[in-house]
């Protein structure tokens, strides 16, 4: 796996290279898109030469995708992630962010959820309803990556911006629980929803991941405060935290996301209103390399994931049928919110329309929603998750991340 490894992270630098020079493109698009082209020539080349695909090294297949985002880079990038954010504009925006992370992440998940079970029903496609429901768990979350990049080319609102990025950093712990609790139903052979069950669970991952967060948080800032500015230390403990903190939350059975985020938060915070100026660049730096190398091979990889999609599964009516779906599901999960959040609009049609606009087109889907898919271990239901996932992530980051900044211009936001 660590030669895969480093195969992949030349790729993803060679990627890099042609996208700055020649395609021009929002970094984890460009990626994408040439991650699927590379896979589509590696399917070429074993038609016409079997011989010559048996000795290319088969990058995918020996990076375990679940396992290599959910048991090793999550952490790093929610962690990262958390860290970056301006904690004084979340503040301004913490109901809304909060509002749409939860509030939203439901909604959009058994909105999703029932529609598809009545749709796919009309098609003939049998699918159980907690299947259903455990698709739009994993397909909620939403990944605003490539989006941030476009906003801040155009400048777009900063409470717009804020929204979009504390929301995706606090619905990618509440789409793995609602999605562990489904699976624990189906797995458990339910044939309906425990109440007691599925709340102690929630709160348990929820509550406890929060709680376990600020504890994390604030203990590494006294230990911070002890180092006197001392910056390779101050990376070895924040590096400690992100891998050890998470590794501790899944033991407690507490979300390991939500950990991370609120560690992040609290420590990013800290770092930027009292640390020295050399202190903080040192940090910001190595952070932003890790994020970034991460997230280049993540995008990568996921792009050649193609070879992973069982041929016999592919069905390219009920792929639009599902993107079409997810969109509408992530429409009302905004609308809906936000016409409890806004106060100033008093008649119909009772939201800001722009607003709505923008947040729904820009709510992608990533990584996280494919290795959600990819641990379904249902050799029934599993692999046309599988495809239907990959099909709904690359239109969002292509089709969507590629149109972003026209409706950007358009709606004058």
């Amino acid at each position: 796996m660590y030669q895969s490894f480093i195969i992949l992270l030349g790729i993803a630098t060679l990627f890099t290279l042609i996208n700055i020079r020649f395609l021009k493109l929002p970094l984890t698009i460009g990626l994408m898109i040439l991650g699927i082209l590379l896979s589509g020539i590696l399917l070429v080349v074993k038609f016409v030469s079997p011989e010559l695909f048996t000795g290319i090294p088969d990058i995918v297949s020996d990076i375990d995708f679940e396992k290599f985002l959910m048991n090793g880079i999550l952490s790093f990038l929610l962690f990262a992630g958390a860290m970056h954010i301006d904690i004084k504009e979340l503040r301004k925006e913490r109901a809304s962010v909060y509002t749409f992370a939860m509030l939203g992440t439901f909604l959009s998940t058994f909105i999703i959820g029932y529609l598809l079970f009545f749709v796919f029903g009309l098609l003939g496609l049998d699918l159980p309803l907690l299947h259903c429901l455990l698709f739009g768990a994993l397909i909620s979350p939403t990944d605003p990556i490539a989006v941030l990049g476009i906003f801040n080319k155009y400048k777009v609102r900063k409470d717009i911006s804020i929204k979009i990025e504390g929301e995706s950093l606090f619905n990618d712990g509440i789409g793995i629980v609602l999605f562990l609790t489904f699976l624990s139903l189906i797995d458990g052979n339910s044939n309906g929803f425990s109440i007691t069950q599925t709340s102690i669970l929630f709160l348990r991952q929820i509550v406890g991941g929060a709680i376990f967060g600020i504890l994390t948080g604030w203990l590494t800032v006294q230990f911070l405060k002890q180092l006197k500015n001392d910056s390779d230390s101050s990376i070895m403990t924040t590096l400690l935290v992100a891998t050890g903190g998470y590794s501790v939350a899944s033991l407690l059975e507490v979300s390991g996301p939500l950990t991370m985020v609120f560690a992040g938060l609290i420590i990013g915070d800290w770092i930027h209103t009292h640390s020295k100026q050399h202190t903080q660049t040192v940090i910001n730096s190595f952070w932003k390399v890790i994020d970034t190398i991460f997230n280049s091979s993540l995008f990568v990889l996921m792009g050649m994931a193609v070879i992973l999609i069982n041929p016999s599964q592919i069905n390219v009516i009920a792929a639009l049928i599902t993107i079409l779906v997810v969109l509408v599901g992530r429409f009302f999960s905004v609308a809906i919110p936000y016409t409890v959040l806004d106060k100033k609009v008093k008649k119909f049609p009772w939201i800001n329309i722009k607003i709505v606009t923008i947040m729904t087109w820009s709510g992608m889907r990533g990584a996280l929603a494919f290795a959600l898919a990819l641990s379904i271990d249902d050799p029934q239901f599993g692999p046309f998750f599988i495809f239907l996932t990959y099909c709904v992530v690359a239109f969002s980051i292509i089709v969507q991340g590629l149109t972003i900044p026209v409706l950007v211009k358009k709606l004058k936001l």
